[in-house]
């Protein structure tokens, strides 16, 4: 027997679960419906429900692995890390080991130990998954696993969730490249807009199910869902609006990239996705690493593009920017740039 979530038709009598059957205790579970509603009050009741009954059911059947692993699903959706790994490592245990591979549990275990730091069980979950990972013991995991997307804020899917916050407010959602340093961590190799309080070089813990794919270079690449940002970069945002031919803007962007700056055009490598496209499959033709829409628009306040300009965003020193930038005038005519402005400090 298995910890299914999902909702069925059944209604039961509102008793105790104490006074319910074992059968009547999963019916009940089963009627529950763990997908994210409008109601945040209402979402979070279900899932306090969804971990009462999981609990009653295991104080009675403790060897039900698939309701350990519900109860750690709920505490990843909550960031609830000590639950989850407790409720995960429980789930994994009940497997045989010769049955470990690619198991959830030993995944989702690998997620809460990484989230909480804890390297020695984290390297247990990925080797039991089939994914062994460098060093040993406590020392941190850092990885070369390529290239990978992640979706930076994403929308709440579950109950339990909640926004993520940065800085105290909810921020845009973006998707953006990154390197993969472990199975559960990407570090941010794109510079992301400021609507989305992220910075190039941040950590972000994510999560293992795809949501959508992108493109680059034909090769296409799963994204997965932010969970929460794990280490925040000191590396500053800056953008600048530039006017000149589109051979002038990006000789630019190479000098800015030969002065070891990142930089990203924000005016063309960023668009607005409704939610649908976002969990698609999106072309990445430029090679940027944001979402692209062909018909929505910048999502800044300013539109470079009503002026013939375009918004680059850079990440570090502005100093050093501000000096490329005027090198960059200097070096032709009929070339225009704004102040080099620092978004995130």
């Amino acid at each position: 027997m298995s910890g299914i979530i999902c909702a069925v038709a059944a209604s039961l009598p509102d008793r105790p679960l104490a006074e319910l059957s074992l059968d009547d205790l999963l019916d009940r579970y089963r009627e529950l419906d763990l997908s994210a509603g409008d109601d945040e009050a209402a979402d979070d009741a279900r899932a306090e429900e969804a971990d009462r009954i999981a609990a009653e059911v295991l104080r009675r059947d403790p060897a039900d692995r698939g309701m350990w692993f519900d109860r750690g699903l709920v505490a990843k959706w909550r960031r609830d890390w000590p639950a989850a790994s407790a409720h995960n490592a429980r789930s994994l245990e009940l497997v045989p080991e010769d049955e470990r591979r690619e198991e959830p549990a030993a995944w989702n275990l690998g997620i809460a130990a990484t989230a909480r730091r804890d390297w020695a069980t984290a390297r247990r979950a990925w080797a039991a998954y089939g994914i062994p990972v460098g060093g040993s013991g406590e020392e941190p995991v850092d990885d070369d696993l390529g290239a990978g997307a992640v979706r930076l804020n994403p929308p709440v899917r579950y109950v339990g969730q909640r926004d993520l916050e940065i800085d105290g407010r909810v921020h845009e959602p973006e998707v953006v490249w990154g390197l993969r340093i472990d199975p559960a961590r990407i570090r941010i190799a794109s510079v992301p807009t400021p609507g989305s309080g992220h910075r190039f070089g941040d950590v972000v813990l994510h999560d293992g199910e795809p949501q959508g794919t992108r493109r680059s270079d034909g090769v296409e690449f799963p994204v997965f869902d932010e969970i929460e940002l794990w280490e925040r970069s000191p590396v500053p945002t800056s953008s600048v609006v530039v006017r000149g031919s589109e051979e002038a803007v990006d000789e630019l962007q190479h000098a800015l990239d030969r002065a070891g700056l990142a930089v990203e055009d924000w005016t063309t490598g960023v668009g607005v996705l409704c939610r649908a496209c976002s969990d698609g499959v999106v072309d990445d033709h430029d090679h940027h690493p944001h979402d692209h829409h062909p018909h929505d628009h910048d999502p800044h306040d300013h539109d470079p593009e009503a002026d013939g300009g375009r918004r680059l965003g850079v990440a570090e020193d502005p100093e050093v920017a501000l000096r490329v930038v005027h090198a960059w005038l200097d070096a032709a005519p009929g070339r225009e740039s704004d102040d080099v402005v620092v978004e995130l400090e």
